[in-house]
């Protein structure tokens, strides 16, 4: 069984993100589906999310006429 023994993000009735404390992987919880990850790939997942972020938030920007919020 895992034990969440360091919860790194929790939104409610979304998911979370946990070191485990049996395995010492991070846990990637989104509903259902859980993702385990060793730290080296969730570090390049944080990676990932990060530059997938700003490149959307460049996006919207662009498409919105500098506007940083819902057009």
């Amino acid at each position: 069984m895992d034990r969440p023994t360091n919860i790194l993000a929790s939104i409610e009735n979304f998911g979370r993100i946990y070191r485990c404390g049996d395995c010492d992987n991070i846990h990637l919880q989104v509903g259902p589906v859980t993702v385990l990850l060793s730290i080296e790939a969730y570090m390049e997942f944080v990676t990932l999310v990060n530059t997938s972020a700003a490149n959307f938030e460049s996006a919207i920007t662009r498409s919105c006429g500098g506007a940083r919020h819902d057009c």
